[in-house]
């Protein structure tokens, strides 16, 4: 990272590094950051990751914390230096953002669905953190787990697995990522907020908490469910999220800045020389060695990548992979990059005409996503977020954020979220309404089967995620997530987003050109099943109850859309709104080969000695949370996978007769304090009186 001189003196006068600091200062990051291509063209290193979000900076943290491996990340956007204000300040992160920017893949999806014969024109922007720190940068902040019998769905779909990925085991290696810091009595009084520190770290790299501001209208959150008789839990961190929470974000304490995974994972690092990370360069395809392992798998040599503007397309840069290269581009860029590297669904390469190098149809398929839409309303305050679209209130409040710790409306992000089981928002139906999931199921498959056609092994493993999300609906497992937003479209005016978090409806990633600059068509599939229209209508309707309930009936004074209650009406108007929540997975999915798996338990692709996946392309089956605490647990297992691979070939043991349950307990307990875990707890918050640059969301 290059910095100023003025800021480079500032930062030789911080104090003797402390990894639990919470001082407000800059912090540089001790690894060799730049964009300077020849820190890591043509040379070797134990391990390359690709890309540099929340998967790639914890794990490349998490195994250079060992002197004797040296690891490479090759991250395609910038180190966020230039744009620190809409990193960092979390609600103006929202209101000036950085979708469309460079900062933003800004992927498109295709326009035109089917939907019992009515084409829909859904939201055609997908965006993706591109920069330092991937989506962790960019997205909405929010700290929050899915169910237990959500997690103990991976191991469902993975018998016989040795290595364990259920509830108990994702909750340690996600509590291992964060630090909570608890809301004030005050705030724990007016808004409601619950929790229990058993449920989250206390010293991790990841700093969670709640905003210095709250507005008003969230203390009416909770009550409003009271009303409607709906489960309230203790913490939506416990295993049981069914209900309504004012959730914790990733907030520093002392300034209210973003606690991202640059800021988390890697600018409070002591000196690291064995950790390299290089910006502004994009992966194109993965080098493969002429010869493979005893089992006849292929083995990475390295990557080959790229200036990220393109601009040496035919001189393109290699760099070796002593033992792994770890893919963790996110769900777009992991299925893109090992297509291009000649992986994939059959079909698809020989269209293209990529060597082949191991048929694997799963790549790409098996997409989920949230998708989302909103009910909006007014209210009889004027205090919203539409206050600080005006010029004068926002620098204001700006300038109270960067002088005074962060104590600032702009240190609000959105915290009031719920999810509603099916019987909350079907009472009385939900054993009809899955008896006829039941019965129509195999039309689906074929719809799938037609509309993408899949492979009869990813079938096999839809079928088998369908019946567990069957199960879901007969239990207290979330079917919504009604996240309330403080901006509406004038003043007063505020939104319940009602997005569907268990789809039957699947997608697709594939690449429609050998060109890596191309970006892959990306069908997510939203709403082909009726029984997610039928969700999302009744979620809306939902939402309108919920603003009617207790306190919230006074709050709000009027419905600015969806006035018509009819059945068409409702999926008219979700068709022409409905858009992605951001939490796409699925498309490298941890299954069994001959369920369209993409990676085995360990992580490693299938047909591949040494290429490894660590993202949240890995998750098999959606989950009703956002993905971004589920993905730093991801990366922090799988850095113990690989550290306890790696140390029984050092033994002399083989890891492929050992037991790889040994990884289950190589930590200790959920309160260690080893060294090994013991990343610094950073701080970074911009530079006062830098200038804003406005980004319209």
């Amino acid at each position: 990272m290059k910095l100023s001189s003025t800021l480079l003196l500032a930062t030789t006068a911080l104090a003797a590094y402390n990894p639990h600091s919470h001082q407000k200062h800059w912090l540089t990051s001790r690894a060799d950051t730049s964009d300077d291509a020849s820190k890591v063209s043509d040379k070797e290193f134990d391990f390359v990751v690709v890309g540099g979000g929340v998967g790639g900076l914890a794990i490349a943290a998490r195994l250079s914390e060992e002197a004797n491996l040296t690891v490479a990340v090759i991250e395609a956007g910038g180190d966020g230096s230039d744009v620190k204000d809409q990193i960092y300040i979390p609600g103006y992160s929202y209101l000036h953002g950085l979708t469309v920017s460079d900062y933003d893949w800004d992927y498109k999806v295709e326009q035109q669905q089917v939907i019992n014969g009515n084409d829909a024109t859904f939201g055609s922007r997908w965006p993706r953190g591109k920069g330092l720190g991937g989506s962790g940068a960019i997205n909405g902040l929010f700290w929050c787990r899915a169910s237990t019998p959500e997690y103990d769905a991976w191991n469902k779909l993975n018998p016989g697995s040795k290595i364990d990925w259920g509830w108990d085991e994702m909750q340690k290696y996600m509590k291992y990522s964060e630090t909570l810091h608890k809301p004030t009595q005050e705030q724990i009084d007016t808004f409601h907020i619950s929790f229990n520190e058993d449920d989250h770290g206390t010293s991790g790299p990841i700093q969670v908490g709640w905003p210095y501001y709250i507005y008003e209208g969230v203390k009416h959150w909770i009550p409003a469910y009271e009303a409607l008789d709906i489960n309230i839990p203790q913490d939506g961190a416990s295993g049981n999220n069914h209900g309504p929470v004012i959730t914790p974000s990733i907030l520093n304490p002392t300034n209210m800045s973003r606690s991202d995974p640059k800021a988390g994972y890697i600018d409070p690092l002591p000196p690291r020389p064995n950790l390299t990370i290089l910006t502004r360069h994009m992966v194109t395809t993965i080098d493969w060695s002429d010869e493979k392992d005893a089992d006849g798998n292929l083995i990475a040599s390295g990557v080959y990548f790229g200036k990220a503007d393109g601009s040496n397309k035919n001189d393109l840069y290699h760099v070796k992979a002593k033992k792994e290269v770890i893919l963790s581009g996110g769900t777009v860029n992991t299925p893109q990059t090992l297509q291009l590297s000649g992986i994939g669904p059959e079909s698809l390469l020989d269209g293209l005409n990529i060597p082949i190098k191991h048929a694997l149809p799963g790549v790409g398929h098996n997409l989920q996503d949230h998708a989302a839409t909103a009910v909006y309303f007014n209210t009889n305050v004027a205090e919203t977020w539409y206050e600080l679209k005006d010029e004068q209130t926002a620098q204001t409040e700006l300038d109270k954020w960067k002088n005074d710790n962060g104590q600032s409306k702009w240190s609000y992000i959105n915290q009031a979220i719920g999810y509603p089981d099916a019987n909350d928002i079907m009472p009385g139906n939900v054993n009809n309404f899955v008896s006829n999931i039941k019965n129509n199921i195999e039309d689906y498959a074929k719809s799938v089967k037609q509309m993408y056609g899949e492979d009869d092994t990813v079938l096999a493993g839809m079928r088998e995620q369908w019946d567990i999300t069957q199960t879901y609906l007969k239990g207290e497992v979330g079917q919504l997530e009604m996240l309330m937003t403080m901006l509406g479209g004038g003043p007063g005016e505020i939104g319940f987003q009602v997005a569907l978090q268990h789809p039957f409806s699947r997608g697709v990633i594939e690449i429609n050109s050998t060109d890596p600059w191309v970006h892959p068509q990306i069908n997510p599939g939203y709403l082909t099943h009726n029984a997610d229209m039928e969700i999302m209508r009744q979620g809306v309707r939902f939402a309108i109850a919920l603003s009617k309930a207790g306190e919230m009936a006074d709050y709000i004074t009027k419905q600015e859309n969806f006035n018509d209650d009819s059945d068409d009406a409702i999926d008219s108007a979700i068709r022409d709104d409905a858009h992605t929540e951001y939490h796409p997975l699925g498309t490298a999915s941890m299954l069994p080969l001959d369920k369209g798996g993409v990676v085995n338990t360990s992580l490693i692709v299938y047909g591949t000695s040494n290429v490894r996946v660590v993202d949240s392309s890995i998750i098999p089956l959606e989950v009703s949370a956002h993905l971004m605490a589920t993905t730093y647990g991801i990366a922090e297992k799988a850095a113990d996978i690989i550290k306890t691979h790696y140390s029984q070939i050092a033994n002399g043991q083989n890891p492929d007769v050992g037991d790889p349950d040994d990884i289950n307990n190589s930590q200790g307990d959920d309160d260690s304090s080893s060294t090994k875990r013991d990343i610094a707890i950073g701080v970074v918050v911009g530079v006062v009186g830098l200038a804003i640059i406005g980004v319209s969301i």
